[in-house]
């Protein structure tokens, strides 16, 4: 068996040097890459708001950007399982984005920004599924461990939000897309460490069909797709939303802020809460937790404490629901079928969920409000609950 396979058994603070020097070369990606995402998300919105973009215009660049997930992550899981060199992807995928994002300052106009956006996120989609890909393989039999790697983004995320709420408050919104391009940048120095890997495992089927039709692993993609849907108000339009109910930037940034805190605390935590409660529990969990989230944030968007007290559910509906999730797909889809198995689930969720979560939160912002289209995010949960609860099972 592979060595690397067994590197983060046991307690990863007591592991020897050649564990640490691997931890810390994947988790610098994580740091850096979700940095990255830490400038997109609170701050990008309100970029482009203060570009005179529309809320249906800003709905439409947010849902593009999510939407290349639709595709963009089968096609680089394709490449990267057919050539081996999943390594090279990534690499290739973190450096086209860099140098893509160099136009977006000079950008005034709603179809070039889409154009822009569109190539950009198509290549941002390259890295990350196969980069869990890499993560899952490394850590072998011991991935309820895949926690403890992946807190470093959210980590890198926090302190991301909270340098730019200092940054934009003194200098201004103007200066977000620099700060993207400089986290993109040390993005691509951290894939200059992922080494090729052998991957020894055997997968059961060589087709991805057979999986993808299992009652089970449908459940989940299902159920996945269910919950990004319901985050579309959230990355899209929270920021703003915020704004319009008197909020501050700067407490904009906090709250952000907390939510991701809380996520890094459950990230510490989940490794343990997998063996003993099991996957399926803690997936049908998150469902209820974002369910009454976007509850609280719609009927009480004006009341400060309860919007930080639905904040910090992010950490069930993002951290706990995205480490599970992460573990269920690495059960059902092994060996030569890990980084398409990741693609699906990166794309099936995150990318059609969350792109259609953002047009639907576009397009009925203004005519409905703010208020409204929360609701409809809690529905989404709500149904995600419904086929989790029936079709998802773990196979451990």
């Amino acid at each position: 068996m592979n060595k690397d396979k067994n590197i983060y058994k046991g307690n990863i603070l007591d592991a020897p040097i050649m564990l640490d020097r691997s931890y810390i070369h994947l988790s610098s990606f994580y740091f850096f890459y979700f940095a990255s995402l830490g400038a997109f998300l609170p701050y990008w919105p309100l970029y482009l708001s203060y570009k005179s973009f529309t809320a249906y215009e800003i709905g439409i660049i947010t849902g593009t950007m999510i939407g290349t997930k639709i595709i963009a992550p089968n096609l680089w899981g394709w490449i990267a399982d057919k050539t081996g060199l999943r390594h090279r992807v990534i690499q290739f995928g973190a450096l086209s984005c860099f140098f893509i994002f160099m136009f977006a300052p000079q950008i005034e106009n709603f179809y070039p920004m889409v154009l822009l956006i569109f190539f950009f996120s198509f290549f941002w989609n390259a890295s990350l599924p196969q980069f869990e890909a890499v993560t899952m393989n490394t850590l072998g039999s011991s991935y309820n461990k895949y926690s403890q790697i992946r807190l470093w983004g959210s980590l890198g995320f926090i302190l991301s939000v909270l340098i730019l709420s200092f940054f934009t408050s003194k200098y201004g919104i103007n200066i977000i897309p620099y700060c993207i391009l400089f986290f993109l940048f040390l993005t691509w120095v951290s894939t200059l460490y992922v080494k090729k890997a052998e991957d020894n495992t055997k997968a059961e089927s060589s087709s991805l069909l057979t999986i993808i039709i299992k009652p089970a692993v449908l459940g989940i993609l299902i159920s996945c797709f269910l919950m990004q849907l319901s985050h579309g108000p959230f990355y899209a339009f929270f920021a703003i939303y915020l704004t319009e109910n008197s909020y501050s930037t700067n407490l904009i940034g906090v709250i952000w802020s907390l939510g991701v805190i809380a996520e890094i605390l459950i990230f510490m935590k989940i490794s343990s809460w997998i063996p003993k409660y099991g996957l399926k529990n803690l997936f049908i969990i998150s469902f209820l937790f974002a369910t009454l989230r976007w509850l609280l944030i719609s009927f009480f968007a004006h009341n400060e404490f309860i919007v930080i007290l639905a904040t910090l559910f992010h950490a069930v509906t993002y951290g706990m629901y995205h480490a599970v999730s992460i573990s269920l797909i690495h059960e059902y889809f092994t060996g030569i079928l890990q980084g398409r198995g990741q693609a699906l689930y990166s794309s099936i969720s995150f990318g059609l969920g969350g792109s259609l979560g953002s047009f639907y939160s576009g397009y009925f912002w203004e005519p409905l409000g703010g208020a409204t289209v929360y609701l409809y995010a809690s529905l989404f949960a709500f149904l995600g609950f419904i086929v989790s609860f029936i079709l998802v099972k773990s196979r451990n």
